[in-house]
């Protein structure tokens, strides 16, 4: 009986190596869609199998390569409207987000940010991650998120 069990544990070890030799993940670096931003030193977004990691976006409309003016709520959905242009480009919306990482550059700011934030994320809440630091081209806000295609 002791060697039955042996051999039959023996042969689940066996199984679960030679199952999972055949796990690889594609990974695909994307450049972004917009011509003002091919030749910059990183990807649009980075896919591992399902999962889409997008570089972080500021509030600058890309037509006029620009800030918008009028503050951290103009700021909040510019940054959101370029998120959702990028997931867009990959047949993705803001429902498969995740993961979202929100960079202020003034604390003070999660307030405003937040009422925006709640206009374009209002079902399935992507987990989310706020904190303050200070940000590229004079912005005061950079989010970049995780989707997943389902």
């Amino acid at each position: 009986m002791k060697f039955l069990i042996k051999l039959f544990l023996f042969f689940l070890l066996l199984m679960n190596f030679s199952c999972n030799k055949d796990k690889t993940s594609v990974i695909k670096h994307h450049k972004s869609h917009e011509k003002s931003r091919q030749n910059v030193p990183f990807s649009d977004a980075v896919q591992v199998d399902n999962l889409y990691f997008l570089t972080g976006q500021i509030g600058k409309n890309h037509a006029t390569g620009k800030l918008v003016k009028d503050g951290i709520e103009a700021e909040t959905k510019q940054t959101l409207k370029n998120i959702e242009a990028v997931l867009k480009y990959h047949n993705l919306t803001l429902a498969d987000v995740v993961k979202c990482t929100v960079i202020l550059a003034d604390i003070e700011d999660f307030s405003k940010m937040n009422t925006i934030y709640r206009t374009f994320f209002t079902d399935n809440l992507p987990a989310r991650t706020t904190f303050a630091a200070d940000l590229a081209a004079g912005a005061k806000i950079e989010i970049e998120v995780v989707a997943a295609r389902k």
